[in-house]
């Protein structure tokens, strides 16, 4: 059953997403920001034995050591040009989830996918949360998954409605076989996405 769901999910998405002006009243989809969700990122951050980065030189570490990978700035895939250059680094499974989808984005769109963050330790994230109320703590149950190295936000800035309502649909596909944790964050346009690996 959970198959065919899967299946048909992309399909029923694009069609909920029809042409024409927003809905007022939607109901929350499978992407919708909650407090469950972060919860959940966290316990698979801990099924996946992932470490919380901490600070500068515990991020260089695991760079040095292959832990991290470098985000490809390719024709499939662009960095945004504030991210700094020690937070261009991922989880090897989540740089290869976006490889991925910015190949078939490019090859429906003719256009890049841009990413707008990826790998925080905990010292930039206390930083941020100094500045954006939205930004989630830096441990706790809802603490955020950027410290794990495991989370990247593909910017939703730019995009046309067809190209929204293809991401939603994928992403909503990924969710459903377990392979994402993704929130269509509001106040930052970007779809916060975690890849799992080693979680059911």
């Amino acid at each position: 059953m959970k198959s065919v769901l899967a299946l048909l999910l992309p399909l029923i998405l694009c069609c909920g997403y029809a042409e024409g002006k927003p809905r007022r009243n939607s109901k929350p989809s499978l992407l919708t920001p909650t407090h469950a969700s972060l919860v959940r990122q966290n316990l698979c951050a801990d099924q996946m034995g992932l470490r919380r980065i901490q600070n500068g030189i515990e991020l260089q570490s695991l760079v040095e050591s292959g832990t991290l990978i470098a985000l490809p700035n390719n024709g499939a895939m662009v960095i945004a040009q504030g991210l700094p250059a020690n937070r261009r680094y991922a989880l090897p499974q989540t740089v290869a989830f976006l490889l991925r989808l910015s190949e078939a984005y490019r090859l429906r769109f003719g256009k890049p996918l841009v990413i707008d963050s990826a790998v925080r330790d905990a010292d930039t994230q206390r930083a941020l949360r100094k500045r954006n109320r939205n930004a989630a703590p830096v441990d706790g149950e809802a603490a955020s998954s950027h410290e794990t190295g495991a989370t990247v936000d593909i910017a939703k800035r730019g995009m046309t409605r067809a190209q929204l309502q293809w991401m939603r649909a994928i992403l909503s596909y990924e969710v459903v076989m377990n392979r994402v944790i993704v929130e269509e964050e509001k106040h930052q346009a970007c779809f916060h996405t975690m890849v799992l690996g080693g979680t059911e």
